[in-house]
């Protein structure tokens, strides 16, 4: 099911960045549907991505490549995120295990006043760089060639209405930071590691115990317990749930 979810997704994202370039090129009957930002050092993109933010009146929804990592410029959108969320804006944030590597984004994840919506989800796959404000506009990471770093400002019904979809896809099977971070510490032991392995590799309680040098009864707590933290309801789920939080490799699950 991952798997084909990831297909699904990559194949809509072959769809916008289609659209996008079709789109570009007629950009002079356009009539500023779409308009390119150029930039080598990536600073004049993010105060463009800040510029775009500070017009929010309902939503914003900001998807970065799972590889993304914590930095001063993300931790400094992330602030104006948080402020216009306090605002009344409903702001998500989709990314890889990465961006909560850095002690800054505890301060990011921490409670809100009452009324704000803040939510972070961690997926593992890999999906479509973007800044979506209200549905009427995106900032999306240029695909096409060009020298230094560019990115696109779309104003594209089209364009947006699939933008959207395609976020929505990698939202709805992301989980959210708090069960991520929840998990993170215990579920990530070598212990928890190797029960997801034989979890995933149909083995019998009985086998996959004595194969850990365990007993039946500790080998089903440990499946139990790890149930319990992802939220898993099947032994099948955990093992999708286990890749989803970068706990098992993909190709582990499927052995």
């Amino acid at each position: 099911m991952g798997d084909e979810l990831e297909q699904t997704l990559l194949q809509m994202r072959a769809l916008v960045e289609d659209a996008v370039s079709k789109t570009r090129q007629r950009a002079s009957a356009a009539q500023g549907a779409l308009t390119v930002v150029a930039d080598p050092s990536n600073e004049r993109i993010r105060r463009t991505a800040e510029r775009l933010i500070s017009t929010a009146r309902r939503s914003v929804s900001l998807a970065l490549p799972c590889q993304v990592t914590m930095s001063e410029a993300l931790s400094s959108l992330l602030d104006r995120l948080r402020e216009i969320s306090a605002a009344g804006v409903a702001v998500r944030v989709l990314g890889g295990p990465g961006i909560l590597d850095d002690r800054n984004v505890r301060r990011h994840l921490a409670p809100l006043p009452p009324g704000a919506a803040f939510d972070v989800r961690i997926s593992a796959h890999q999906h479509q760089e973007v800044l979506i404000v209200d549905g009427r506009m995106a900032l999306m990471r240029a695909v096409f060639g060009g020298a230094g770093s560019q990115a696109v400002i779309i104003r594209v019904p089209m364009v947006l209405r699939a933008l959207d979809t395609l976020f929505t896809g990698a939202w709805s099977s992301a989980t959210p930071a708090q069960s991520y971070r929840r998990v993170s510490a215990r579920g990530r032991s070598e212990i928890a590691r190797q029960v997801l392995v034989c979890l995933t590799s149909g083995n019998t309680d009985e086998a996959a115990a004595q194969s850990l040098g365990l007993s039946v009864r500790t080998y089903r707590r440990h499946v139990a317990e790890l149930m319990q933290e992802l939220g898993a309801v099947s032994r099948f789920q955990a093992g999708v749930q286990a890749v989803e939080l970068g706990l098992l490799a993909p190709e582990t699950c499927a052995a």
